[in-house]
């Protein structure tokens, strides 16, 4: 089985974890200006996002500590395989290939010899197998969920992973090695910081400080003549309005951008900055708490969900590129999928009035004031949370405007910001009532409703890698268990995806609200390579896979 049954051209593989990252406000933290020599630039300089200061954490396991060094480790750990977005196909990279048994719970991956670590070892089965074994033995270590029971190594080249239940739809491939030899001697990998990573991929660390992360080029790297520039250096900001002053001064060579006008900042440099524009599929959702507080009752969460104008959201806040949900199973980007008793089933234009029905047939009471009141007689009040500022455009704005919406619905909405490592946390350990968050975005339908309903369900306190609104019903975990059991398409798949998308209207455990964009801006003038919309062959962002794919094409102009 390939990927190419269940991803369409515009997804973005795990770009709905970079660009779900919130961006801070608001300074350029500096860089220096590219060396050049004939044969063209030595240095590529960009940024994935916004992040801020840098943190010297390379571990590729956390999702946390990849935006803390700026996505610089997706040029250090390769995955797998790699997606080719001309084709909507996996595409070889470590491993050549992947085979199935016929029930889905066991996986040859036949890998690519000759492949060595940047520390010039060799490259082996006994890698890949342990990595899979630490994955399946930690849960905060496997951000796929992936149901493994053991892996080995068969030969060299070999390794065969057993899954406790059928594993057909999950995404193995995005898997990246780590070296046997480095972490079997680590205490405690949640934790480690691995400040000297090693890697397989076509750059290894150089230097570290909090503004500026220098890559090298592995000079082990197993493509001959690659990569072609000699080094990468990610350059710390602290917003993408200070990325875009950065591109326009030709301080930076190629950032990632999902909020920025790239028309606006192109225009200026029409010679040597271009840009290209992918709506990845990426879903912006709400996540209304279910496990505690006003949003705990599907009432109001449903009452939510009717009083708002997704158009008007999209257009005005998720940034350029970004359009509306329109189905209410959120699937807008598989139509074929959709169950047909819910295919017409769309969101409006927003209606207060179908709100405030929801909310009386559950015994809320209207009162003087315009707002509602709960059945016990508490006032439905609810703080909405986000970042202050975001990667799907402006996440404040967008709180406000949702907050003007609710008004005429008789719910009291009262935006909260705070920072970035603040959001985080609090999303994790569910200590919101509502917040923002994108999710999806791999290609696989499987994987973006594992994300917004895998089960069991971390309590509130603990720590939630996915199901982030903390929506508990076993029904859902079995469901999904039959997707992954089953091939896209088959019986078995088409009647479990029925019973999820059932979940998602009846019970709003999320209220979804568009499909973001994403946008490369980049020097044309220093640089030849970039993928377009001529030549598509991987998304225009500085994060894995794609990066991959796009340092080992680029070649520098003398």
């Amino acid at each position: 089985m390939t990927v190419k049954s269940r991803m369409s051209r515009a997804a973005a593989v795990a770009v709905g974890v970079i660009l779900a990252s919130a961006l801070a406000a608001c300074t350029n933290t500096g860089s220096t200006p590219p060396s050049s020599d004939p044969q063209g630039p030595t240095t590529l300089r960009m940024a994935a996002t916004a992040s801020g200061p840098f943190t010297d954490q390379f571990n590729p396991f956390l999702q946390a500590t990849q935006s803390a060094s700026g996505y610089s480790m997706s040029a250090i750990y390769e995955p797998l395989m790699v997606v080719d977005y001309a084709k909507s196909t996996e595409a070889p990279w470590l491993a050549k290939k992947g085979t199935w048994n016929s029930d889905g719970t066991k996986l040859s991956i036949e890998l690519r010899s000759g492949v060595k670590w940047s520390d010039g070892t060799a490259f082996s089965a006994d890698d890949v197998a342990f990595t899979f074994g630490l994955i399946g033995q930690d849960k905060a270590l496997n951000f796929y969920g992936l149901p493994i029971k053991s892996a080995t190594a068969t030969d060299p080249t070999t390794v065969e992973v057993d899954f406790t239940r059928p594993a057909f739809q999950t995404l193995w491939f995005l898997t990246a090695p780590v070296q046997k030899a480095q972490w079997s001697t680590v205490a405690d990998p949640v934790t480690f910081a691995n400040t000297s990573p090693i890697g397989t991929g076509p750059y290894a660390l150089k230097t570290f400080t909090p503004q500026a992360i220098t890559l090298q080029k592995n000079t082990h790297y197993w493509q001959k003549g690659s990569p072609k520039i000699p080094s990468v250096q990610y350059l710390s900001f602290d917003s993408e309005s200070s990325m875009d002053a950065a591109v326009e001064g030709k301080q930076v060579d190629w950032i990632t951008t999902a909020s920025s006008d790239p028309a606006a900042i192109t225009s200026t440099s029409p010679k040597t900055l271009d840009s290209y524009t992918v709506n990845t599929g990426v879903g912006i959702y709400l996540f209304p708490n279910n496990a505690a507080g006003p949003t705990a009752d599907v009432a109001v969460r449903k009452a939510i969900s009717q009083a708002l104008n997704r158009s008007a959201i999209a257009s005005a806040s998720l940034g350029p590129g970004a359009t509306p949900t329109k189905n209410q199973t959120g699937l807008d980007g598989s139509p074929n999928l959709i169950a047909s008793k819910y295919k017409n089933l769309t969101f409006g234009k927003g209606s207060a009035a179908a709100a405030k029905s929801t909310l009386k047939a559950a015994g809320y009471k209207q009162g003087a004031d315009g707002y509602f009141t709960s059945p016990q007689g508490a006032p439905l009040a609810i703080t909405l949370t986000v970042p202050a500022s975001a990667a799907y455009g402006d996440w404040t704005r967008t709180a406000t405007l949702i907050t003007s919406e609710l008004k005429p619905a008789g719910i009291k909405v009262t935006p909260k910001t705070e920072s970035v490592v603040a959001w985080r946390q609090d999303l994790a350990s569910g200590n919101f009532q509502l917040t923002m968050r994108a999710s999806g975005g791999t290609g696989s339908v499987y994987d973006g409703l594992t994300s917004l309903v895998i089960q069991p369900v971390a309590p509130v306190g603990g720590n939630a890698i996915r199901n982030w609104e903390r929506y508990s019903n076993p029904a859902a975990g079995t469901l999904l268990q039959a997707m992954a059991a089953s091939p896209t398409g088959s019986a078995g798949y088409t009647k479990a995806l029925d019973g999820i998308e059932e979940i998602l209207v009846d019970d709003v455990p999320v209220v979804p609200l568009g499909f973001g964009a994403v946008t490369g801006i980049r020097r044309i003038d220093s640089f030849t390579g970039w993928p377009s919309a001529s030549d598509p062959y991987a998304l225009p962002v500085g994060i894995k896979p794609s990066l991959v794919q796009i340092l080992t094409r680029l070649s520098g102009k003398g």
